[in-house]
């Protein structure tokens, strides 16, 4: 967030620049613009994205999450897929449908965040899956962690799933 609120000149760096070490470990970085933070009418939100963008290190791998639907428009995702950024997709508990898969970037990124999921559903997701991985895109999917810990059997399962699909 302060990469996007502040001068991106001064904040990127300071964020990125021990990501290096982690080398081939790290997958890719986060980057969630809350849903306090809209995109502004007059282009302000554009620029701020266009900032960052600009400062952000190729060589670091970015995921784009964007909770306000301000954002959710064509230039939102045509700026990330021109800065070769992945676009994160999101399915809140409250969604009464799945969220629509962008491929912006060399991979998706998805936070599937229900309370949980049953096998009907995985065996969705893993529907829906498919055809970008068959495609070569690689996917990083998280499933909402919380007390109860199920994240871990989710993943399962929905690997499960998608060798069985």
């Amino acid at each position: 967030m302060r990469a996007f609120l502040i001068a991106p000149a001064e904040s990127v760096p300071w964020l990125t620049e021990s990501l290096p070490a982690f080398g081939e470990r790290l997958g890719s970085v986060l980057f969630r613009v809350p849903a306090n933070v809209r995109r502004a009418p007059d282009g302000v939100g554009d620029a701020r994205l266009a900032g960052l963008l600009r400062e952000w290190p190729g060589t670091v791998p970015l995921a784009l999450e964007f909770q306000h639907e301000s954002w959710h428009v064509d230039e939102t995702f045509d700026a990330v897929r021109v800065a070769g950024a992945s676009l994160v997709t999101t399915e809140l508990p409250e969604d009464t449908e799945p969220p629509t898969i962008r491929v912006t970037g060399p991979f998706l990124y998805l936070r599937l965040r229900r309370h949980d999921y049953d096998a009907a559903e995985l065996k969705a997701w893993a529907e829906r899956l498919r055809p970008f991985l068959d495609a070569g895109h690689d996917a990083y999917v998280f499933f909402r962690h919380d007390e109860t810990g199920r994240a871990t059997e989710l993943s399962r399962e929905l690997q499960a799933a998608l060798d069985g699909a």
